[in-house]
């Protein structure tokens, strides 16, 4: 029998928003890895799959390097916790904008997509917070106008 607290769906609507605000300003790793499991990680991005905080780290640090001036708006949240209240899965809709430089082109390029994504979250044992184990980007839908990913 665990001892955690119960997820409460206003805690991980909390985490989602917070989670992109920090994308949104590069955040620190201090602050960003506190909202991730380590030893169950697995996030699945298109053009690579990662497990654990510093496969994490690795990548993040690459792509603040690449995108900038980056905006993520939450467009839809559904959230199913399970009937132990220990595990939620969540689908969402986050519409991501970013500019991105190519030297040595004269002008940055734009990308505007709708990122389909499933998550799962679970209650840390080490901090007792709601982290995500689980991040699938399922699908990248390109709006009008934007550059090509």
């Amino acid at each position: 029998m665990s001892n955690l607290a119960p997820l409460e769906k206003k805690e991980i609507e909390q985490l989602a928003k917070d989670w992109y605000k920090k994308l949104d300003v590069h955040a620190p790793m201090v602050e960003i890895l506190p909202m991730l499991a380590d030893r169950d990680l697995e996030m699945q991005f298109p053009e690579a799959t990662l497990h654990g905080h510093a496969e994490f780290e690795g990548w993040y640090q690459g792509v603040i390097r690449i995108f900038f001036d980056e905006v993520h708006t939450l467009k839809e949240l559904s959230i199913e916790i399970s009937e132990s209240k220990a595990q939620a899965n969540i689908k969402l809709v986050v519409y991501w904008e970013a500019s991105r430089w190519n030297p040595p082109a004269a002008r940055s390029d734009r990308l505007m997509f709708d990122a389909y994504q499933t998550w799962i979250v679970k209650r840390s044992p080490e901090t007792g917070k709601a982290v995500i184990v689980t991040y699938i980007v399922d699908k990248l839908d390109p709006m009008e106008g934007s550059a090509p990913l």
